[in-house]
């Protein structure tokens, strides 16, 4: 679902909560009439059912149309002239370019997250067989960090955790397994 989409149906959601809401608070403190005529009315097995489907798909759509929004969001790092915020998607998008610089990386999946002014990076990374995996993550790491310090001017990486989701292919011989890593 598309942000938009999201939106679309965060406002509908909201909305169709706010009338029969509004429609129960007024029945019932301001105009009895109404309350009673209003009970009546959901008293029917139908006419109940349908209400209580609308609230359930109101309550839905309300918490479809929040999914997707913490990806599109902005992490905010402070210098000596002011604070800038930088978004999740760009940062995730140069981590990765980062990360497919080596040659034993097929495939890069990231995650960010902040917490108290500490950023932390996740990659899920596939990586071609007969590779040293321990120095490949370490100089991964390395690289990833630095490369943020000199292109983004964020420093304040807390913990980069490299996870090896598969080794793909068959093992190189041992000796041209480090070409891979530089």
């Amino acid at each position: 679902m598309n942000r938009r989409s999201g939106a679309f149906w965060d406002v509908i959601a909201t909305l169709l909560l706010l009338v029969i809401g509004g429609a129960l608070l007024y029945g019932n403190l301001i105009d009895r009439s109404f309350g009673d005529q209003l009970l009546f009315y959901l008293q029917a097995p139908l006419t109940g059912a349908f209400v209580g489907g609308v609230m359930v798909l109101a309550v839905l759509l309300r918490w479809l149309g929040g999914l997707g929004s913490k990806s599109d969001g902005f992490i905010q790092f402070d210098s000596a002239e002011g604070s800038v915020g930088i978004s999740v998607r760009a940062i995730k998008d140069f981590v990765e370019r980062t990360a497919r610089e080596f040659s034993a990386v097929t495939s890069v999946d990231t995650q960010l997250s902040q917490s108290r002014k500490r950023l932390e990076i996740s990659l899920r990374v596939k990586v071609q067989a007969g590779n040293p995996i321990p120095e490949l993550s370490q100089v991964m790491q390395e690289r990833i960090r630095e490369h943020m310090a000199e292109a983004l001017g964020i420093n304040e990486i807390h913990q980069i955790r490299i996870h090896i989701s598969e080794i793909l292919g068959e093992a190189a011989p041992r000796g041209d397994s480090i070409d891979a890593v530089e």
